[in-house]
């Protein structure tokens, strides 16, 4: 902020000077360098200078909105071009006094308004923190049980699964099913792709972690689409007009953490519940023609972010060109905090305490709230962009590397913002609770809820969640088309974020990231492959030896194979629920079998002694 008013009053000063000389257009340059449409207003033409204030203004939230810091320069430096060519007769003395004090005078009001801000909001940091001092949270522990918990999807669960099963699995150059409205902001592709990801992990570490096939390939395909230019080929424009660079590349740049971040915390998750594919060089390569390419893998997005966390004032970094959002980074932090795990690197460890000092010192008001977005440039934070829709998903994605602070941020949630009556909690009725971010469409409280109950589930505050998700199924209406369902009337992203808050559990995204996959999950048998839609896995365990599945028909009664792998070479096996009964283990471990799929049917394949 110093920085920037530093520069201003550079500019003033010049604009002062050149007033000063009294000859035209020095003027009227002047006039327009202390203010957009400032030569117009000394003039007495208000018309025209509101004018030029409202595309003025209208260029900052192109800014803020795609990243486009060219806009308002632009703006503004027209408006000092046009003025110069276009004589508007001699100025008035009190109107140029006006436009020279205006936008001085507007830090200052702004600064009191913050200032008298500040101290009602340190006011109520006392009170609050008063009552902060008699509470304890329970903070899970990594893991967060001895035994992780594996639940058993019921017949509804699946259909709901079937949404992001259909979506996953199409071709990779396929879109069907996905909201198009823009790349840049938040109905954008890309977080469409990292949600349902994200969303399928959570299915399959709490419900199916001894389940590969269509699920596994599922998950990969959602990673692999990023690799299509309809994805990530913003970032070309966003890096002209925000950068002023025309680099490509969405990897190597100093922004940008909306892709890194995002797809990072997917691939780590994919790379911890299945296999290592996306670490190997080039298996992230991202295609702007058949000429030009870039190539990366899951170690290059991790370094791209420590790099840029290390480089940054802030620690935190930028999102859209100039503008850091701390939800973003934290799906960078807990990119680091994956591949620490997985790579054995040290990367999170190194940034641990600035990452905490910048999300306490800031990007927390005094009295808690998560700043949603603050200005790499000016400094500056929009106020309004500190609603409970970036608070919460913030919160979520805190708990596994700042579960403290995640805790107290949702102690916050429930004693200053959370609604309740008579059992059934909701979010206060504002403009920003009513949107839905997939879609952009205002007036409906659902995709808010959704990220609710999503939040209460991982911090462990199952009374809210429950409440949540069951008003969610009876008050909305359902579609139900092939197999599979949805919230009518909800975006995409919406859906796919109610998945991750039906398959959640307390910790269980904590548990994901810092802790894995037991010992056992990863070496004990699994069903390797099966047929969708016709096979729809419910459940599936290995305790290290044997091998526990619950699957249901997925459209009507079926005969079909299933194969299981990681067994002993060689060694023989017991199988109930599927024929033959008995079998022997071939050389790499794998064995068919047949399965008659009726109805509900409990598979189990346990070694013979």
């Amino acid at each position: 902020m110093g920085r920037m008013l530093g520069l201003y009053a550079v500019v003033w000063t010049v604009a002062t000077g050149m007033v000063a000389t009294g000859r035209q257009p020095l003027v009227d340059i002047g006039a327009s360098l202390y203010l957009p449409g400032g030569a117009h207003l000394a003039h007495g033409h208000v018309l025209h200078a509101a004018v030029v204030l409202a595309g003025f203004a209208v260029c900052v939230l192109l800014w803020w909105m795609i990243g486009a810091f060219a806009a308002p320069l632009a703006a503004w430096v027209l408006d000092v071009v046009v003025v110069s060519f276009v004589s508007h007769g001699e100025a008035s003395g009190v109107g140029l006094v006006l436009v020279a004090a205006s936008l001085p005078a507007l830090v200052l009001a702004s600064y009191v308004g913050h200032a008298v801000r500040h101290c009602r909001r340190l006011h109520r940091a006392g009170r609050l923190n008063e009552r902060l001092a008699t509470q304890s949270f329970s903070v899970a522990t990594i893991p967060s049980q001895t035994t992780l918990p594996v639940r058993e999807a019921s017949p509804d669960d699946l259909t709901r699964l079937r949404f992001a099963l259909d979506l996953a699995l199409q071709p990779l150059d396929e879109f069907a099913g996905f909201d198009r409205r823009d790349q840049f902001r938040e109905a954008a592709l890309r977080y469409q792709l990292c949600i349902l990801g994200y969303a399928l992990s959570a299915f399959q570490y709490n419900y199916t972690p001894a389940f590969g096939g269509y699920l596994t390939e599922a998950h990969a395909r959602s990673i692999a689409k990023m690799s299509d230019r309809r994805v990530w080929g913003y970032w070309a424009l966003e890096n002209a007009w925000g950068r002023f660079s025309l680099g490509r590349d969405p990897v190597e740049n100093d922004d940008n953490i909306m892709l890194t971040g995002w797809q990072g915390a997917s691939v780590g998750m994919f790379e911890t519940l299945s296999d290592d594919r996306f670490s190997r060089p080039g298996s992230l390569t991202y295609r702007w023609s058949d000429q030009e390419e870039y190539a990366y893998e899951f170690g290059s997005l991790a370094s791209s972010i420590r790099r840029n966390m290390e480089r940054s004032e802030y620690t935190l970094y930028s999102c859209e060109p100039r503008w850091i959002y701390p939800v973003c980074n934290t799906f960078g932090v807990n990119t680091l905090a994956l591949h620490d795990r997985l790579r054995g690197t040290t990367y999170f460890d190194e940034l641990q305490d600035r990452i905490r000092h910048a999300y306490l010192e800031e990007f927390h008001r005094p009295d808690g709230r998560v700043i949603g977005v603050r200005s790499e440039t000016l400094g500056l934070s929009w106020s309004p962009w500190s609603g409970d829709g970036v608070w919460l998903p913030t919160t979520y994605w805190m708990h596994p590397t700042m579960p403290d602070l995640a805790h107290r941020s949702w102690w916050l949630m429930r004693e200053t913002v959370l609604q309740e009556d008579d059992g059934r909690f909701s979010l206060p009725p504002s403009l920003a609770n009513r949107c839905d971010s997939g879609s952009y469409v205002f007036g409906k409280a659902t995709f808010g809820q959704i990220l609710l109950a999503m939040a209460a589930r991982e911090i462990g505050d199952e009374q809210v969640a429950a409440s949540v998700l069951h008003h969610l199924d009876q008050d909305e209406s359902i579609e139900r088309s092939g197999g599979a369902a949805r919230y009518t009337g909800v975006s995409t992203q919406g859906n796919l974020y109610a998945l991750m808050a039906r398959f959640g559990r307390h910790a269980g995204v904590r548990d994901l990231v810092r802790h894995g996959l037991p010992e056992t999950w990863q070496t004990g048998p699994r069903l390797a492959e099966a047929t969708y839609p016709d096979v729809l896995v419910a459940k599936a365990v290995t305790d290290g030896r044997a091998l526990d599945c619950v699957l249901l028909p997925g459209d009507g009664p079926v005969r079909t194979r299933v194969q299981v792998d990681r067994l002993r070479a060689g060694a023989r096996y017991l199988v109930r629920g599927a024929t033959p009964t008995e079998v022997v283990a071939d050389d790499q471990g794998t064995v068919v079998l047949d399965v008659d799929l009726g109805g509900r049917t409990e598979l189990t394949v346990e070694p013979a002694s």
